[in-house]
């Protein structure tokens, strides 16, 4: 039988027969898992004030004798994140990056990082924010960039010129390179999704700065929507997802 005790933060959590539920989490070494919490509906000894998303729990895991799934024994709260169940806005921002975090189903090779993103934007949103909205887009970035696909947004990745030194940058979401106009051929000009220097420096100081610093960014409309829709084409064709009526879902 495995056991191991890691700390876990909750990303959902559903209810099976009377007193049993299912947990959905995101641990720093292991990635995104679920296991499941027999009776943890009910008991205030084993699991006391544990079970709700957003929360930050020491669990002790063990596994059937078979290794067929995860049960969790017992859990400490380590954090509850008061501030972000308190505030409508925060809430509903902090929701929308569980949903992406547990969609992607990080694996153990991007766990920690993608774990210290979290608790560090949760931390952020623990505050009012005078554009709380943002954040998601920009927590889908890091995240979805950071998953082995990094683009190098301040140069042609063809023939390595700085983006200082060209006009009229494409970005090829399927190859996750900037190209300058020399390197691009006319051929395949129109795959290029059109991207301006504004939008290209944002996301590489998305990409280059903590979650504390985000509400510092601000960016003309038009480049957020450059931004924006680089972003969502890249999440949807390297990961294969999309935001679509409240949750995402595989494209």
């Amino acid at each position: 039988m495995r056991e191991f005790t890691e700390k876990a933060l909750v990303l959902r959590v559903g209810r099976f027969r009377e007193a049993d539920a299912w947990v959905r989490l995101l641990t720093p070494s292991r990635g995104v898992l679920t296991a499941f919490a027999f009776g943890g509906m009910k008991s205030r000894r084993r699991f006391p004030g544990c079970l709700d998303p957003l929360n930050l729990v020491l669990f002790h895991f063990n596994s059937d004798r078979r290794g067929r799934y995860l049960n969790l024994d017992e859990g400490t709260l380590l954090e509850g994140h008061p501030g972000v169940r308190g505030n409508r806005r925060n809430l509903g921002v902090a929701v929308n990056c569980l949903k992406f975090t547990e969609a992607v189903q990080v694996a153990p090779e991007g766990a920690e990082q993608t774990y210290d993103l979290l608790l560090r934007v949760l931390h952020l949103l623990e505050i009012p924010l005078a554009s709380p909205e943002e954040i998601p887009l920009l927590f889908r970035a890091r995240v979805g960039f950071s998953q082995g696909y990094q683009p190098h947004f301040l140069g042609c990745g063809g023939c390595g010129r700085s983006l200082e030194d060209f006009d009229n940058p494409r970005f090829f979401v399927e190859k996750g390179q900037v190209l300058c106009p020399s390197c691009v051929g006319p051929e395949s000009l129109r795959r290029g999704l059109v991207v301006s220097h504004g939008a290209l420096r944002a996301l590489d100081w998305i990409m280059t700065h903590p979650p504390e610093e985000w509400p510092r960014l601000t960016v003309p409309p038009a480049v957020r929507g450059e931004f924006s829709e680089a972003v969502e084409r890249f999440m949807a064709y390297h990961l294969g997802l999309e935001w679509d009526g409240g949750s995402f879902r595989n494209v």
